[in-house]
């Protein structure tokens, strides 16, 4: 069977894989007597309404809010009530999200200073390493220096670049005020568009998680019951699967991922209520984007840099996805950061007397909008690191 080929022979070697996971949710709530909780919140938070809009309200990191326990979706997006008013306060910007670190990273206090503290108090731990697992609070920051940097702690000023972490993996959000959403439970879940609902149809089916670093997955101990029902977001083939680079090995095995969590299934286990579409992740484990038109290169702050790359066929890879509030447009944009740093291309290069010349360059601290973009298929999804209210707040702080 093509599963056996990929189950680890050691579960303690999944073990040995220690998540940092720095000031999780469960550190920073409190049950109150009236079932709301209490939670400190880990990065500034604009409240909105039910309906999305802001309210004007902010909530400061480290402050301490009342909330309801169990989140509500409001457009795609996470909330927590506020107990006893018509606000809602982004989840990401309390309980956090869980990264991978894709390169080994400092954590800095500042631009230029790292940190001379562990990620907790009795912690002396100051650098991150590939493969490790850190939680992150909200939207980057913009140093002077000009690069982007995620919240992984506090008190303390904690930050590690963004370019050395990946895309999110999972929540430290409990779905109810009993159940942690890193664990899976039966389905509480609301399901989305391009979501449905998932019975293990198998008794006592293993669960797997991702091999560090890799596209592939290893069984763990835990197990699930017969009758059990989740919410996956997604059904691959390929790589991760274990059905071989071409995903022909057997066109029937693929493998759901479950909601919220770092598990995943295997479709020959359970019985989905409809049929998703089959993703193939057998090229690469970077995301890519090409370009079928010249595009303008931006900087972080949303301003040009007066070169545009060329139309080309080329796959250029991208490390984050974030909304970027563009000033001369009134409006927040959706942008892809090139992974350059300095790197030679061939641009057009706009001149003094406002024509575009034909160079070569350096392209450093790049952005491209989404928009103008065709992002590969077969490389990994990133997910925006934030909104556009958040962005548009940030830039008109």
């Amino acid at each position: 069977m093509i599963k056996n080929k990929i189950i680890s022979a050691s579960i303690a070697a999944l073990m040995a894989v220690s998540p940092v996971l720095p000031l999780s949710s469960q550190a920073h709530t409190v049950q109150a007597a009236d079932n709301s909780v209490r939670k400190t919140v880990m990065h500034n938070s604009i409240a909105y309404d039910k309906d999305g809009n802001s309210t004007g309200q902010k909530y400061y990191t480290y402050g301490s809010i009342s909330v309801e326990p169990t989140p509500v979706t409001i457009n795609g997006n996470q909330y927590y009530k506020i107990s006893g008013k018509n606000q809602y306060v982004r989840v990401t910007n309390i309980d956090g999200v869980r990264r991978r670190v894709t390169h080994n990273a400092y954590i800095y206090r500042t631009s230029t200073q790292k940190t001379p503290y562990g990620m907790t108090a009795s912690s002396k731990k100051w650098k991150l390493y590939k493969g490790e697992i850190v939680t992150t609070y909200g939207g980057y920051y913009t140093f002077k220096n000009g690069k982007h940097y995620f919240k992984v702690g506090g008190p303390r000023k904690q930050y590690v670049r963004t370019a050395n972490l990946g895309p999110v993996i999972g929540t430290n959000t409990s779905t109810s005020s009993n159940n942690s959403s890193n664990t899976p439970t039966n389905n509480t879940q609301s399901v989305g568009k391009y979501e449905t609902t998932v019975t293990v149809i198998t008794p006592y089916t293993y669960l797997f998680t991702e091999v560090p670093g890799k596209i592939q997955v290893q069984r763990t101990n835990k197990r699930v019951k017969k009758g059990d029902k989740f919410v996956v977001d997604r059904l691959e083939q390929g790589t991760r699967a274990g059905t071989g680079q071409d995903g022909d090995d057997d066109n029937e095995l693929a493998i759901y991922h479950i909601k919220g969590t770092d598990y995943w299934i295997y479709n020959n286990d359970v019985q989905a209520a409809k049929q998703l579409s089959v993703q193939s992740y057998n090229k690469t484990d970077k995301s890519l984007i090409t370009m079928d038109q010249p595009v303008e290169v931006y900087n972080a702050d949303g301003t040009s840099q007066n070169i545009r790359i060329k139309k080309n066929d080329s796959a250029w890879r991208v490390d984050s996805l974030s909304y970027i509030w563009v000033a001369k447009e009134n409006k927040a944009e959706l942008f892809y950061r090139l992974h350059l740093n300095g790197e030679y291309r061939s641009v057009y290069r706009l001149t003094n007397n406002g024509d575009y010349v034909s160079d070569r360059v350096p392209i450093k601290n790049a952005y491209i909008k989404a928009s103008e973009v065709k992002v590969d298929p077969n490389g990994l999804k990133l997910t925006p690191s934030n909104t556009a209210a958040e962005a548009e707040a940030a830039a008109k702080k």
